[in-house]
């Protein structure tokens, strides 16, 4: 009997360790957090009773399958990013789907502590990044310990979401969250990218709506539409990309065309990840990586079999979170989720920044609370590191 309690306690260890290395990760240089999913993935795929957790969710072998079938893909065509992308994408998948396996809301609480923690240094970073460059008399755009200012972006998006969530859910801190929050516009504008203002906004927006702040909603509405006039009109020193809005815009219906050709080109199951980079010179088209729409470059990537395949599993997904916050099942982790999940679809619409190993990850660490099988107390943020004050279920 104590052999197995033992046993039990040294395996809730490992898990949680193995989560924690997962969120510090994705706050850290991108390589980093490449090599940790790698790990992980690695880690759930050579244990028996882990890649048993993992897959024991409807369909969740099949979206490991297909992800790991289009390395195959993207080998026939000599796409050689594409074939570590999709590998790197099926490790992520494995270690997000184990964390959801033993997820509670006690420790999704943490780990998303953890997160709004260990991005106040990232914004730290981009400040100085600034300083370096205002010392040399470059103009540049922040990207801190991303790859791309588009992906730190993004990143500061979802942890401003998350800040908010916790600050609602945890009153007694909102002035840390507050902070956090103030963190992430910071950084979100010194990285300059439009689209992550516009869907950071909307977020907020739909976050308190669904979560019946309506005051909030239309305070923050009024303010959102007083700062899209200030960018446009009286302030385009503080927001000097506000106004070139409209070039962008030609750049990306050049580089849709361009990918509409590709579609045309391999429409079944496409060429693997990254397959734009591989034709634009093809079709004279503009030289970029992807096709900055995500759902055009999910079709050009992986045809129609392979974008339906990934459809049909985030439309069962989603329906999975409406049935849980239906019936009260961690409802308020399920409205997060919702919420970035919409922020990905309109960021989507001029970007694919959640298909990066930073926020992707990040993403799919919130997919996991769809693992919480009840809501449970508030707890109460402990920067010392000790257990969180709650009552809370644990999955076998």
């Amino acid at each position: 009997m104590t052999d197995s309690i033992n046993q039990q306690t040294n395996i809730e260890k490992k898990q949680k360790m193995l989560a924690f290395s997962v969120v510090v990760s994705i706050f850290m240089p991108y390589y980093i957090t490449g090599v940790v999913l790698v790990a992980a993935g690695i880690y759930v795929l050579a244990g028996r009773e882990r890649r048993a957790y993992a897959f024991a969710e409807p369909f969740s072998r099949m979206i490991v399958v297909a992800v790991t079938a289009w390395s195959m893909v993207s080998l026939l065509y000599q796409n050689f990013y594409g074939v570590g992308i999709s590998l790197l994408l099926a490790a992520a998948l494995l270690t997000m789907f184990y964390l959801r396996s033993f997820m509670t809301q006690r420790l999704f609480n943490t780990l998303m502590d953890v997160a709004c923690l260990c991005s106040l240094s990232t914004t730290m970073v981009a400040i100085g990044q600034m300083i370096y460059y205002e010392g040399l008399g470059l103009v540049q755009r922040a990207e801190s310990l991303c790859f791309n200012p588009n992906y730190y972006g993004m990143l500061m998006e979802f942890v401003a979401i998350i800040a908010l969530y916790r600050g609602f859910g945890n009153p007694k801190h909102r002035a840390f969250y507050g902070t956090v929050l103030v963190s992430c516009m910071i950084g979100i504008y010194l990285c300059a990218s439009i689209s992550a203002a516009a869907a950071v906004c909307a977020g907020i927006l739909l976050f308190f709506l669904l979560r019946g702040r309506y005051k909030y909603f239309w305070a923050f509405a009024a303010l959102g539409v007083l700062a899209a006039i200030a960018a446009l009109t009286v302030l385009p020193v503080i927001f000097p990309r506000a106004g070139d809005a409209d070039h962008s815009m030609d750049q990306r219906l050049s580089i849709w065309m361009t990918a509409f050709k590709g579609i045309q080109q391999h429409f079944l199951f496409g060429q693997g990840p990254m397959t734009y980079e591989m034709i634009y010179t093809q079709f004279s088209g503009y030289a970029t990586h992807h096709a900055h729409n995500l759902f055009i470059d999910t079709v050009l990537n992986y045809g129609l079999v392979g974008a339906g395949i990934i459809g049909f599993f985030a439309v069962y997904q989603i329906r999975q979170v409406l049935s849980r916050i239906r019936h009260g099942i961690a409802s308020s982790s399920g409205v997060l989720l919702l919420v970035l999940t919409f922020v990905t679809a309109i960021h989507g619409m001029t970007d694919v920044t959640v298909l990066w190993i930073q926020t992707g990850a990040l993403f799919l660490l919130v997919y996991s609370s769809i693992g919480i099988r009840s809501e449970t107390a508030v707890p109460v943020l402990d920067f010392e590191g000790a257990a969180l004050a709650a009552r809370h279920s644990h999955i076998g």
